[in-house]
């Protein structure tokens, strides 16, 4: 007699379940309407840092990049994008006696946009001065800016 109620039990309970999973169903079966959801890129605002325990920065009016370039006198015309470009001046160890007193003048491009959870850091600095002589205009291409680990 016990199997029989076991089987009798298993039964009426594989019935119940059945029918609340089932009982309120549209007969035509379930239906979605409207676009998939797509994914997308975590976005945020863009920052440039100077260096480790250095406050993140949005259009800087100046920058230091690493012990050797500073950006001054900065007027962004674009920031928060896949790069931000600016107009300034540079100066720095590497050009004195020369810019001491008086910075090349420059164009800036930032780039390199690294996202991270609620926010990116630009990760390269391209600094064209005028008048720089070759080798060090060179130095100034693909600088790397620091980017906060998460």
């Amino acid at each position: 007699m016990r199997p029989l109620l076991a089987t009798s039990g298993a039964a009426l309970a594989a019935g119940l379940l059945g029918g609340m999973l089932c009982g309120c169903a549209d007969p035509g079966g379930l239906k979605v309407a409207g676009p998939a959801p797509t994914a997308s890129a975590t976005t945020g605002p863009v920052y440039v840092i100077e260096g480790p325990g250095r406050p993140a920065l949005r259009g800087p009016a100046s920058l230091e990049i690493g012990d050797s370039v500073r950006l001054t006198g900065l007027r962004w015309r674009s920031w928060g994008g896949a790069t931000a470009e600016a107009t300034g001046g540079v100066s720095g160890a590497w050009c004195r006696p020369g810019c001491r007193d008086t910075p090349y003048r420059a164009r800036i491009v930032l780039s390199g946009v690294v996202r991270q959870e609620r926010s990116a850091f630009y990760g390269r600095a391209t600094v064209v001065a005028d008048g720089l002589p070759p080798e060090q205009s060179d130095e100034l291409r693909g600088l790397r800016l620091f980017v906060p680990t998460p």
